[in-house]
């Protein structure tokens, strides 16, 4: 086979590379970007929110950087309003997390609901598991200023579409990088 027929089959990588690689960060945006259902001081314990659409949600805390949260300190409910049904909440497994360097924020749980009028509420209890907590008693930085501290309900995607999304980003990522640099060397490479 030709060395030009190789060079334009790499150099055909590329945009299908670029095409993958923005499939794949559009995914992981959506795990980070969801719409905001509603943003909660922590100091209020409780809010509504109203879900429109059947789909997977995601309760995120927002705070300053570097400063101990009170996650210790409350247990976190959500209830349909109607029914006073508890929403099961799973643990977020990957914990995705955002900054700004001034306020960071940090997916809690995950939850699917259907469309309707919700009440999410902050109780006594443990948002951690106690391995956590002897570990954040162990860190010396400064408690958060509770005035400053939110609870967020956002809508979010399956964690495994997040998981997903990493191995497409790097496939596409090598589709460009690999197809520009290959298609360059294919006359050093394959002689």
């Amino acid at each position: 086979m030709p060395v030009l027929y190789i060079r334009i089959f790499f150099f055909c990588l590329m945009p299908i590379g670029s095409f993958i690689l923005y499939h794949g960060i559009k995914i992981l945006r959506k795990a980070f970007n969801g719409k905001v259902m509603l943003e909660m001081p922590y100091l209020q314990q409780t809010g509504e929110f109203t879900i429109l659409k059947r789909g997977i949600y995601s309760i995120w805390q927002k705070g300053e950087m570097f400063r101990k949260t009170p996650l210790d300190q409350f247990s976190t409910h959500i209830y349909e309003k109607a029914t006073q049904q508890e929403i099961n909440l799973s643990n977020s497994l990957m914990s995705p997390r955002s900054n700004d360097f001034s306020t960071g924020r940090m997916e809690i749980y995950t939850f699917s609901a259907t469309p309707s009028i919700y009440e999410l509420r902050l109780q006594d209890g443990s948002s951690v598991l106690s391995v956590q907590i002897f570990i954040s008693k162990l860190v010396p930085l400064p408690s958060v200023d509770l005035s400053k501290y939110f609870i967020q309900v956002r809508e979010s995607q399956s964690q495994l579409f997040t998981l997903l999304g990493i191995p497409i980003v790097l496939v596409g990522a090598f589709g460009v990088i690999g197809g520009f640099v290959l298609g360059l060397l294919a006359d050093q490479v394959f002689k």
